[in-house]
């Protein structure tokens, strides 16, 4: 910002004035792009200048860490250094655990906590129903210790409930509480809120066309008025206004998606792009090449940022094949293009620490015992998938396992391939590199002669911790150079996912990202493409006119976009047709 000032950078209304200068409860509502990430960070300046005690801070809570990135980003060119050192982002999960670090010792008997990881949480829950598992979380906290990310947000709000001086503490800490996306806040989360909501200000930022989680639990349609009728306060409403995109006509659009009947034309900032069957990987690097191309010239920047959405898992994981391999058209040879992907990371962890643990075992251990481990970590994979076939096959890996550490290794396929990928490990030797005999060991396991192995080594391709430069990297190399091997590797592994998952999780370094729709809530891009198939579409579970929430998923993913997007749909009738018919 030029001025010294950055409230005399925007044009400010009159109930932003009074955002700015009256104290209290408030809710700001508004849609994407409104100015509601920036009337709350300019709210934090003025208060850390004017009102602040030494020692006490600003909190602003979203959902995400891309959520985080997007508003620190914002508060680049609003807060100096000076003042951003006592504005703290955090997600619930954060702000959460800094609750129960500090005093978890309260409600649990062990005095200090210790996270479950969401993919060990897989495992322990798989085959359990909801209430089982659920007897069986609070079993873990009150007598071992061990916390799961479910249990962040309720038993932070139970502790401050129960507990004045806690509560007091945290809300002398943070006297003013700045929180994103209200919308989507759950019962346990609203919870904690009200419960800081005592001594503390509460500004509730929210969009209620911009719900797009309801199928959580807890999640309330309801949740932004439920917030107006508790704390009595005045709601102050941003509409329509749109500062994301405003020379586009993205946000006009997407809006318009809201009210079914509308006469809708697609602006030209929207593209539609077909393709015939067998013909979608093709498209899709020409979709994205499209998107990448108009972007730069749009925003005159030379790497602007792409991403590429679709609703399912399944597709998701497809495009991401699709962008992995060169491709043809035309004639032309279309290069691979590099891209980070985010799905459901669980099994792919569990992967990925099955490769960690044969590659920390290479040496120095009995070959039972490495194969009685391997064995284990495989059948962890299997049985976070959480349906009965795999929790099947899980208990059949882990029956060879024990008999493997009894010295009578069975003679399955499954053992006995383990067995022949350890042995050419032992002939071929490791080279030190990590990323290199990553990659050697998971080649071993993608060419082993059993199922369970080739699923290991097909998950563990989206692995996106090991990368050069990176922290799981870094430690691999330390490890070696200390020592001549792997071993540790997968603690290694271990620790480098925890911090991923609890403080930089989904953090891009590619130009292009590849994701589900529903992740694109909280991030923005250059452009974004949108991509659907015949088997795997953008409706919601809203079979029936006017699809509501498909609407809204839409009108939220569209929006994402500053500059461009492109809609990649099969030739025949695509959800936009049956929308706007």
């Amino acid at each position: 910002m030029s001025s010294a000032n950055p409230e005399d950078e925007f044009t400010l209304c009159e109930q932003r004035k009074r955002i700015l200068d009256d104290d209290g409860h408030m809710l700001v509502v508004g849609g994407p792009g409104s100015g509601k990430t920036t009337i709350a960070l300019l709210k934090a300046r003025r208060r850390v200048l004017e009102q602040l005690s030494a020692g006490q801070k600003v909190l602003f809570v979203s959902f995400s860490n891309s959520a985080i990135r997007r508003i620190m980003e914002s508060a680049g060119g609003i807060l100096t250094d000076e003042i951003a050192d006592r504005v703290d982002i955090k997600t619930y999960h954060s702000f959460a655990w800094e609750i129960l670090t500090s005093h978890g010792y309260l409600t649990s008997s062990r005095r200090r906590l210790k996270i479950i990881p969401a993919q060990d949480a897989a495992v322990r829950a798989a085959g359990l129903s909801k209430d089982d598992w659920r007897a069986e979380q609070d079993r873990l906290y009150v007598e071992e210790g061990l916390v799961t990310y479910d249990q962040f947000a309720p038993r932070a709000a139970e502790l401050l409930q129960r507990s004045a001086a806690a509560r007091a503490c945290f809300c002398a800490a943070y006297p003013l509480i700045l929180v994103d996306e209200f919308q989507d806040t759950d019962e346990e989360q609203w919870a904690l809120v009200q419960a800081l909501s005592e001594q503390s200000e509460i500004i509730g930022l929210g969009d209620a066309e911009q719900r797009i989680f309801e199928w959580r639990p807890g999640v309330s349609e309801t949740r932004l008025e439920e917030f107006g009728n508790a704390f009595e306060c005045e709601r102050f409403d941003f509409a329509n206004e749109n500062n994301r995109s405003p020379a586009t006509g993205i946000a006009g659009f997407a809006r318009s998606l809201l009210s079914p009947g509308s006469e809708l034309d697609f602006p030209d900032e929207i593209v539609r792009q077909r393709f015939r069957p067998g013909r979608l990987a093709v498209q899709l690097h020409l979709a994205v090449r499209k998107a990448f191309k108009e972007a730069k010239e749009r925003s005159g920047k030379d790497r602007p940022k792409i991403a590429m959405a679709a609703r399912s898992k399944r597709l998701v994981r497809q495009v991401s094949d699709a962008l992995s391999v060169k491709a043809s058209a035309n004639g032309r040879v279309l290069k691979a293009l590099p891209h980070d992907v985010f799905i459901d990371q669980h099994q792919i962890l569990l992967a990925s620490r099955v490769i960690a643990n044969i590659m920390s075992n290479a040496s120095g251990v009995p070959r039972n015992e490495q194969l009685a481990e391997a064995l284990d970590r495989v059948a962890d994979m299997l049985r976070s998938a959480a349906n009965k076939t795999n929790i099947v096959a899980s208990d059949r890996l882990r029956n060879w396992a024990g008999k493997c550490r009894e010295g009578k290794a069975p003679k399955t396929k499954c053992v006995s391939a383990l067995a022949t990928v350890m042995a050419q490990i032992d002939e071929e030797g490791l080279t030190g590199s990590p990323t290199q005999d990553w990659i050697a060991t998971r080649r071993l396991l993608a060419k082993a002669d059993a199922s369970e192995l080739k699923k290991v080594a097909d998950l563990a391709r989206y692995l996106r911790l090991l990368r050069r430069g990176s922290v799981i990297e870094q430690a691999l190399i330390g490890l070696w150079v200390a020592q001549g091997n792997y071993q540790g590797a997968e603690a290694a592994l271990e620790q480098a996912i925890l911090q991923d998952q609890l403080v930089d999780s989904q953090r891009e370094s590619a130009t292009i990202s590849v994701m589900n729709m529903h992740q694109l809530k909280g991030r923005e891009y250059d452009a974004v493409v949108l991509v659907e198939d015949q088997y795997n579409n953008f409706m919601a579970q809203d079979k029936a006119p006017p699809h509501a929430d498909t609407r809204r998923l839409l009108q939220v993913s569209l929006t994402r976009a500053r500059e461009f997007v492109v809609v990649v749909s099969n030739a025949g009738d695509d959800t936009f047709d049956q929308l706007l018919s």
